[in-house]
């Protein structure tokens, strides 16, 4: 009996923790990809990126002060993403980082790109 109440505790914690794991929304970061940067598998998207600074080099696009969102999206496949596509990129976690690095557990091309 005591080993049956033990092994029913066991089971609803572990339900429970899972249940705590699953339960953490992704954050949501919508912007356009303005580096492919193929080296590395990732792409960098800038919130409300203008397209006349498409062409400019990254790093003269984020020292410019206009834009203040911008996130460098790792480990992703540099060839289903092109320059001045607009995404939504879902992430549990970023650094600090200017622009912050992430991992995205989803890609969401707009449906105007796709």
């Amino acid at each position: 009996m005591l080993i049956k109440a033990s092994l029913q505790w066991t089971l609803i914690f572990v339900f429970l923790l899972g249940l705590a794991a699953c339960s953490k929304e992704d954050n949501v970061f919508k912007g356009k990809v303005h580096t492919v940067d193929v080296e590395n598998s990732r792409i960098l998207v800038i919130a409300q990126l203008k397209e006349e600074d498409l062409d400019k080099n990254y790093n003269e696009v984020l020292e410019s002060d206009m834009y203040s969102q911008a996130i460098w999206v790792n480990k992703v496949s540099p060839s289903k993403y092109k320059e001045g596509e607009e995404i939504e990129v879902f992430y549990q976690t970023s650094d600090d980082s200017f622009p912050a690095q992430v991992t995205a557990n989803q890609i969401v091309k707009s449906k105007m790109e796709q």
